[in-house]
């Protein structure tokens, strides 16, 4: 007996409890405004306007070589050579010249072509970075 009244006790004081107040319980929804200069908004409008004509996402590729420019080109050449289909590029970070390779949105893709690659590129390794969309 004592149980039936401890569980409709219980029962009786959830069913009167909210744990947050719902969106209707609001008259309206609040506004926010954002005050800004007119550079920080010319800065974003010039942000907004690169990611739409260079968008990129978060993935991995691999780095092959790095070193002179011209070694650069010279990795590049062969590695597309061997492997047409996959992307290679040639950045430039001060002091050298880097090359690339692929568009791998996880890390275990990029490690499995690394296990392709590692006897023809010795040294290579994966790094994290920009990534251009996958072509569908």
């Amino acid at each position: 007996m004592l149980r039936y009244l401890v569980l409709s006790l219980v029962l009786s004081c959830s069913l009167n409890m909210k744990g947050q107040a719902s969106i209707s319980d609001y008259p309206q929804q609040p506004e926010v405004q954002v005050e800004m200069t007119e550079t920080v908004r010319n800065l974003l409008y010039l942000y907004k306007a690169k990611a739409k004509k260079y968008p990129q996402i978060a993935g991995y590729r691999i780095q092959i070589f790095n070193g002179r420019k011209d070694d650069c080109l010279a990795q590049r050449g062969t590695f597309l050579r061997q492997f047409p289909e996959v992307p290679a590029y040639l950045l430039y970070e001060v002091p050298e010249y880097k090359t690339q390779i692929g568009n791998f949105r996880s890390r275990i893709e990029a490690e499995k072509f690394l296990q392709e690659i590692i006897s023809i590129f010795p040294g290579s390794f994966i790094i994290a970075t920009q990534i251009d969309y996958p072509k569908l």
